[in-house]
Parts: structure tokens; C-alpha cells; sequence
């Protein structure tokens, strides 16, 4: 190689790389831009409307705390004085706890710890923490406040008075025990109740349990907490730095719970729970109905499009195709808007499950119709009608996942209230519903590359904000998929090589953008990946390995205790292979390919960075099942009609 040429190599290769390093910088510069713009906007937000009328609770020299089994907030009310003096003047809430096995028991037991989803003895931190400052701990009663509570060290001085005393009691005791502790409430004392466990604990019927606290000082409202950011609500990792916070004890770094504060605005209390608490669980009751029409809504989109496929293949049968194709390309178009619908109808009034279940199907149905619809007047695309329409319903239901942030709250795919597990943002379904609608939305509808890279850059900051999404796993799914996405069906002419090198970037960019983000929100509002900052700000890097550690575990616990991943993920799989086999013969399959490939990427991604990610895959797999089947049905289609625009000729 002559001097000349290696000279004009080296300047090749130095204007090529400053190009990728300007393009990098341009995206880093518009991600902080968008970041900047996010947390400002929703800071403002949350300033204005989280914090009137929020009380904090006083501090206290000593605290009663009766632990009592089995009651709920309706069994308070009909109890005799003083429950009834506590109900109409304490700080009242329901708790929220999470399934555990305690003292041989099995149900929705609270542990007053850590929260971390953990064997119920590491949880049960209480005692120990207290043990640790030199507060003096009295137990009195069965061993479930052990349980509940942890190792509790002897005081050295038994003549001591104790700081704290734990009573348990029954449901029948309540009353009496109460009146009791009331004579020696002083002005610097308070006394909570706290019912660690309802009478229902099976899956489909567990309550959300009353928690009190009372004092001469303790404003009477509702409590509230950071941790579930709802009014009248709380969990139960709360109690501990809340207990602690009263005592001015330091709150230890692994406390995932949030001081809890008292909120004065709402006027009738317990109309406003009991509202609160059959609101929790009503997902949990409408699931049998509306997992039932959904199974049944699938059964018949399948064997319909088996049907229309079976008979294209068949000259004598060609007549029965034209009539059982438009009902499959119906049925399958509708299907794919059940997640969305699923967050919309959860919303609406209704008594039963089955109720819940006929306004789902009639949802589906009307978007179903609306999206066929609207798609016969697109022209922009090259794609059939019924993909366009495909594609309207992947659009609409990423732009419900991503910003119908207070719809997931107490429905199917959104937030357990009862279970404890999360409370508000986006949950591992709603990952997966953007990944898979945008990245479909892009190809079907051809939008503009300019719109969307926009939305390509904002959906992972907002995924993974502690004021909006609060899912830092959920973000890196999306940046890895998005980066995928924008190789593959963005570059005419992709490389893998790319796909890795842009996947990684975008991560690391994600990750710098949320870092600068959190920066700007406060302590006790920062959520996943800001709590996890903080950790790891106390306790150094062994924090990230825990957590990293603990979701690789629950993740293979998830499988290992659901068969059903296995078949779920098989098929996400087959569906994959089979349109990598499908683009050889067909034009249509060959140009969804890359679409198809950038979905798997990312949905491997978001199974991995989440420890319930089988959630995101099979919300990922309603839209490449339906994608696939339509694409399927259009191959046929056009066989039969002898347009070959779908089906490439043989060789």
C-alpha cells in the first residue's frame, strides 16, 4: 500500500469516526434535553399536588403497638368504645402487606423490615434495628410478634421502662386491650393498631387490613406514604422507618419503606376506605371472568385464521376463505387491543367479573372496527389494510402504556394493591406493550424517522423516571430494543455488529440520562432505580450486586413455579423462527423480518433486566402473534388472487 493510500485510509477513518462521535454527542444532547424537560415538568407536577395537606407525625418518647389477627376495617366499626373514639380521631389507613410464611401460617403477612423479597425471618428487622440503638423493647403476648418483629434483645436494666411495647391480641380483646394502653397514653405518647393479616388471605379474595395510630399530639386524616403515593394507603415496610423516625432513630440503608405522613384533605375517611379497599381488589376478582373471555377470544382468532389459511390452500374451497378470512382478520385485529382495553375498562363501573369480561369484548370489538377503518384511508404505507390496522392498534396501545400511567393503578396488568408488590408506574406488561407497539407502529405505519426517534429517546426516560414510569429495567428493555429497532429497519442495509454497539450505547446513555434525572428529585421521592442510587450511595456497589443477584433468583423462581413461561416463551420463540423461515418464500414476511427481529432483541432484553420479564414477553407476543398471523393470512390472500407482490416466485 502506497504512502498516499495509507494516508488517505487514515483520513477515512478519523472523518468517520468523528462523525460517529458527533452523532453521539447529538443524541446524548437532545436525551439530556428531553431528560431536563421530563423532570422539571413532572417535579413542578408532583410539587403542587403531593404535598398539601400532608402532615408529618409528631415524635414520641414511648409507643404502644397492638398487633391484633384477622380483623378488618367493617369489624372496627361494629366494635364497642374506645375503637370507635380511634376511628372518627386517629391517622387511619389500610396496610398493604406481602405473601410470606410466618409462625406456620400461610397468607398476607406483614413483616416490619427491610421489604426485600426475601425469606419472612430477613425481613423481620424491626427488633433488631431497635436493639441496635439501646431502645428498650417489651413483647407481650404469642409468638407472632417474634415473627413480625425479629430477634428482640433483653434490656439489661428489667427495671427499666420500655420505649416500645408490642401487645398482641385478639379480635374479641381489641377493645378491652385498647382501653387499657389509652390510661397510659401520656402527652409524648401514641398508640398504633396494627392488623398484620385479614380474615381473607387466599389469591383471588385478600383484603387490605386498617392501621391507627392515635396520640394527643397526631392530627387525625388519612396515612399516606411515598412508598405507595396513594391517600390511605400505606405499606407495610413503612411501619419500621416510620416507628424509627418517631423515636429519631437514624433509618438504616437497606429500609425500603418511607416515613409515612398524615393527610388532612379528605372529609369522610371511612366512606374513602372502603371505597379504597374494594377498589384494590377488584383485578383480583374480575381475573377468572376476564381470563376466560380472553382464552376464548384467542381460541377463535386462532382456528379462524387456521380455517382461512386451510381453505386458500384448497381451489374447491376458495369461496368458504373469502368468507372466514375477514372474520380471522377481525378477530385477530381486535385481540391485539386486549391489553390496551384491559387498562380502559378496568376504569368503568361495573359489579361483577363477567360484566367486567362483556364491556372487555365489546372494547376490543369497537377498536377493532375503528382500526380497520381508519386504515383504509392511509395510503402512506405499502402494507395491506389489515396490517395498517395492526399497526393503528400497536400505536395506540404503546401511547396507553406509556402515558396512561394512572390507569394502571388496581387493574389486570397494572398494580396488585393487595399483594404489596408495586404501587404506581409502569409495570413489566406496560414494558412490553411499548416495546412491541412502537417497534410495530414504526414499520406498519411508516412514520416519519424524525417523529419517531423523538419518541425512540423520551419513552426509555420515561419508563425508567422515579416520577412517572419508575421502572429502570423496563428503560434498558426499551433502550436496547429501540437501538435494535433503529439499526434493523431504520438502515437498509443493517449489521449485527451494529445492533450490539448500538444497543450498548444506548443503555449507557439511558443510564447517564436517568442518573442526571434523579438528581433533580427528591430523597423521598425517587422510586427503583433512584432508591437504588441511594443504597448504593450508603452501602457501596454490594447494593447493586444484592439487587442484581435477588432478581436473577426471583426470576428463575418465576419460572420454575409457572410451567406456563415455558410454553409461553416456546411460542414466542416459534413465532420467530417461523417468520425467519416465512421470509424466504414471501415478500411480505421479508420485509416484516427486521421488525419481527427487533422485538425478539428486546424482549430477551426486558426477560433478563426483569425479574417478572416473562410479563413483557408475553405482552410483546399479543403483537408478533397478531402481526404473524395477519401477515399470514395476507400471504395466503395473495396466492389465491395471483398477486404476487407477497409471494415471491419460485426458482
Amino acid at each position: 500500500m502506497s504512502r498516499q493510500n495509507r494516508d488517505d485510509l487514515g483520513s477515512n477513518l478519523l472523518c468517520r469516526l468523528l462523525q460517529w462521535f458527533g452523532k453521539l454527542g447529538l443524541v446524548m444532547g437532545v436525551m439530556l434535553r428531553l431528560g431536563l424537560t421530563i423532570v422539571v415538568g413532572l417535579f413542578l407536577v408532583s410539587t403542587a399536588c403531593g404535598s398539601q395537606g400532608l402532615k408529618s407525625l409528631p415524635k414520641a418518647q414511648r409507643i404502644f403497638v397492638i398487633v391484633c389477627e384477622g380483623v378488618e376495617l367493617r369489624d372496627l366499626e361494629q366494635m364497642d368504645e374506645p375503637i370507635a373514639t380511634l376511628l372518627r380521631e386517629s391517622a387511619i389507613g389500610l396496610l398493604s402487606g406481602a405473601s410470606a410464611e410466618l409462625a406456620g401460617g400461610k397468607g398476607v403477612l406483614v413483616t416490619l423490615g427491610s421489604g426485600k423479597r426475601a425469606k419472612a425471618n430477613e425481613r423481620a428487622k424491626l427488633g433488631e434495628w431497635l436493639s441496635q440503638r439501646n431502645v428498650s423493647v417489651a413483647l407481650h403476648g404469642n409468638g407472632f410478634l417474634k415473627a413480625i418483629l425479629g430477634e428482640v434483645r433483653a434490656s439489661p436494666n428489667p427495671n427499666r421502662t420500655p420505649q416500645v411495647i408490642f401487645v398482641s391480641a385478639t379480635k374479641s380483646q381489641l377493645p378491652t386491650v385498647a382501653r387499657e394502653l389509652l390510661v397510659q397514653l401520656t402527652e409524648e405518647a401514641c398508640l398504633w393498631i396494627l392488623v398484620p393479616n385479614s380474615s381473607r388471605t387466599d389469591w383471588m379474595n385478600r383484603r387490605l387490613t386498617p392501621i391507627l395510630v392515635f396520640g394527643k399530639n397526631v392530627p387525625s386524616g388519612l396515612l399516606t406514604s411515598t412508598t405507595t403515593r396513594r391517600i390511605g394507603l400505606v405499606s407495610s415496610v413503612d411501619f419500621a422507618p416510620t416507628l424509627l423516625a418517631q423515636l429519631s432513630i437514624p433509618i438504616p440503608a437497606e429500609v425500603t419503606g418511607r416515613v409515612m405522613q398524615i393527610d388532612t384533605s379528605v372529609n369522610d375517611r371511612l366512606t374513602y376506605l372502603h371505597w379504597l379497599d374494594e377498589r384494590s381488589v377488584k383485578p383480583l376478582q374480575d381475573l377468572p371472568a376476564l381470563s376466560f373471555a380472553i382464552a376464548t377470544f384467542v381460541v377463535i382468532a386462532v382456528a379462524l385464521t387456521a380455517l382461512a389459511s386451510a381453505f386458500s390452500l384448497l381451489t374447491s374451497r376458495q369461496g368458504l376463505s373469502n368468507l372466514v378470512s375477514p372474520a380471522a382478520t377481525f378477530f385477530v385485529i381486535s385481540g391485539m387491543s386486549i391489553p390496551a382495553s384491559l387498562f380502559l375498562v378496568a376504569q368503568l363501573p361495573h359489579r361483577s367479573g363477567v360484566a367486567s369480561a362483556f364491556q372487555m369484548l365489546a372494547t376490543v370489538s369497537l377498536l377493532g372496527l375503528l382500526a380497520l377503518l381508519l386504515a383504509k384511508k392511509l395510503s402512506a404505507t405499502p402494507f395491506p389494510t389489515s396490517l395498517k390496522a395492526a399497526g393503528l392498534i400497536c400505536a395506540f396501545s404503546a401511547i396507553v402504556a406509556l402515558f396512561g400511567v394512572p390507569l394502571y393503578w388496581a387493574t389486570p396488568l397494572g398494580h396488585y394493591p393487595t399483594s404489596g408488590w408495586r404501587y404506581f408506574g409502569i409495570t413489566n406488561s406496560g414494558v412490553g406493550i411499548v416495546l412491541a407497539g412502537t417497534i410495530f407502529a414504526w414499520s406498519l405505519l411508516a412514520l416519519p424517522k424524525r417523529f419517531v426517534s423523538v419518541w425512540l429517546l423520551a419513552s426509555p426516560l420515561l419508563m425508567g423516571f422515579s416520577l412517572w414510569g419508575a421502572n429502570f429495567g423496563g428503560a434498558l428493555t426499551l433502550a436496547i430494543g429501540f437501538a435494535a429497532a433503529w439499526e434493523l429497519i431504520g438502515n437498509p442495509k443493517p449489521s449485527w455488529g451494529k445492533v450490539a454497539a448500538l444497543s450498548l450505547a444506548a443503555s449507557v446513555l439511558t443510564l447517564f440520562a436517568l442518573i442526571v434525572a434523579e438528581s433533580f428529585v427528591p430523597a423521598d421521592q425517587q422510586a427503583h432505580f433512584g432508591a437504588l442510587l441511594q443504597r448504593m450511595r450508603s452501602v457501596g456497589g454490594g447494593a447493586l450486586v444484592e439487587m442484581v443477584l435477588r432478581k436473577l433468583t426471583l426470576l428463575w423462581e418465576f419460572f420454575a413455579r409457572t410451567p406456563l413461561n415455558f410454553f409461553a416463551l416456546s411460542v414466542f420463540a416459534a413465532f420467530q423462527i417461523a417468520a425467519a423461515k416465512l421470509a424466504k418464500p414471501s415478500n411480505l414476511f421479508a420485509q416484516l423480518k427486521p421488525t419481527f427481529d427487533a422485538v425478539f432483541i428486546g424482549s430477551l432484553a426486558g426477560l433478563v433486566l426483569n425479574d417478572s420479564g416473562m410479563e413483557a414477553v408475553g405482552m410483546a407476543l399479543v403483537c408478533v402473534g397478531g402481526v404473524f398471523f395477519l401477515s399470514l393470512l395476507e400471504t395466503f390472500r395473495s396466492s389465491v388472487r395471483g398477486d404476487r407482490s407477497a409471494v415471491r416466485a419460485s426458482p
